[in-house]
């Protein structure tokens, strides 16, 4: 094999086989079959370990672990799996924990955590002790599912802790993860609960991801809590945190305190973001406060904080709410400047108000052939 041989081995085989007497080691078997593997031979690694009985060799689990392992890299050889444990208890061969741990591997990597789920059952059914690794494999592939919903990754998540699974920190991290992304935010709570209760460090990761849950729910009692709660216990929030924190606030319409946090995170040494801006102009432009607006808009300005895109459309696009056609005007102006377009739809509406009046139907024109100029196309409207 280390010379590329091939066509001498099937000869060696024969001569084993027929000619020799002695118990061949199984060990010399399993170099090949592992050989074949690599070689993208599958299905001569297959057939030979179909025939290590006739070399005067007694298969083991090792064996019989090594060609699951070789079949389930592939997705096209899984099929031929069930036939392999179905003919390994003809030879003898009695599945042990290490075989289960190959089966659940494979399954979670293409996805099938359900059937992982019932592998796991059994292999505890049969005597085998919970491996840890495996519940959190489990419990990673889980979360990266697309067509799981919550509730049933949720009842994973509770027949495992039954079975006597005790989870770390990154398998709480991913179920909180997944419960957010679900929009689950309570039930990310009650596993963030559960993380403290089982005394496994907290981190601010975790506190964020549910923050954004709880205010993706509009549990805003729950935010304060949580928030206060972070503070207690000595965690340090970061900007993400403090985001989250504000993007709740400025849903309550409490913009107010919002900026009061805003310099909060100053005095602490933690700079807002252009997110922090945002959020706290979106709130301000659905108030109707432009002159405050205007005025954040100044502060990133000073602050080295870059307004990006987002932070003009949403002025822009609270300026033609309230029909202040002519200072978003002048915002539109700024933003041609640098090559930032609005959306189709706020322009559409700056030229219907614009045509509206007739003295402005110039500037209308005027205007159209600017945004034309830069290479930005007006909408049919």
């Amino acid at each position: 094999t280390s010379t590329s041989q091939l066509q001498g081995i099937a000869p060696v085989l024969d001569h084993l086989k027929h000619l020799e007497k002695f118990e061949t080691p199984e060990s010399i078997l399993v170099y090949l079959i592992r050989f074949y593997g690599l070689a993208d031979r599958v299905q001569d690694a297959v057939d030979l370990f179909f025939r290590i009985p006739r070399f005067r060799c007694t298969p083991t689990v090792c064996s019989l672990n090594l060609v699951l392992s070789l079949l389930c890299r592939k997705r096209d050889c899984l099929e031929m799996v069930p036939e392999i444990l179905l003919k390994s208890q003809h030879m003898n061969i009695r599945v042990e924990e290490s075989t289960f741990r190959v089966l659940i591997r494979a399954l979670c990597r293409i996805k099938r955590v359900g059937y992982a789920v019932k592998m796991l059952n059994c292999m505890i059914e049969d005597g085998c002790g919970l491996d840890e690794k495996i519940c959190s494999l489990i419990i990673s592939a889980l979360c990266e599912q697309k067509d799981l919903t919550s509730v049933e990754a949720l009842v994973v998540w509770r027949d495992m802790r039954k079975l006597g699974f005790c989870p770390g920190v990154m398998d709480y991290t991913n179920m909180i993860r997944f419960l957010v992304k679900e929009g689950r935010g309570m039930d990310a709570l009650d596993i963030l609960n559960q993380q403290k209760q089982d005394g496994i460090k907290l981190d601010v990761v975790s506190y964020t991801m549910v923050l954004s849950g709880i205010v993706a729910e509009g549990e805003y009692v729950m935010l304060d809590e949580l928030f206060d709660e972070m503070l207690v216990i000595g965690l340090i929030p970061d900007a993400y945190t403090y985001n989250v924190y504000i993007n709740g606030l400025c849903k309550q319409n409490n913009v107010a305190e919002a900026l009061q946090i805003v310099a909060s995170m100053e005095e602490l040494g933690c700079k807002p973001n252009v997110v922090t801006y945002n959020t706290l102009l979106g709130a301000l432009s659905v108030a109707g406060d432009f002159v405050k607006a205007r005025e954040l808009m100044k502060e990133m300005g000073w602050k080295g904080v870059g307004l990006n895109l987002h932070t003009y459309r949403i002025v822009l696009d609270g300026l033609v709410g309230i029909g202040e056609i002519g200072e978003a005007c002048l915002l539109l102006e700024e933003m041609l400047e640098k090559c930032l377009f609005p959306r189709s739809s706020t322009f559409d509406d700056i030229i219907l108000h614009l045509c509206a009046k007739r003295t402005c139907f110039t500037e209308a024109m005027e205007l159209t052939k600017k945004v034309v100029a830069k290479s930005f196309l007006p909408g049919a409207s």
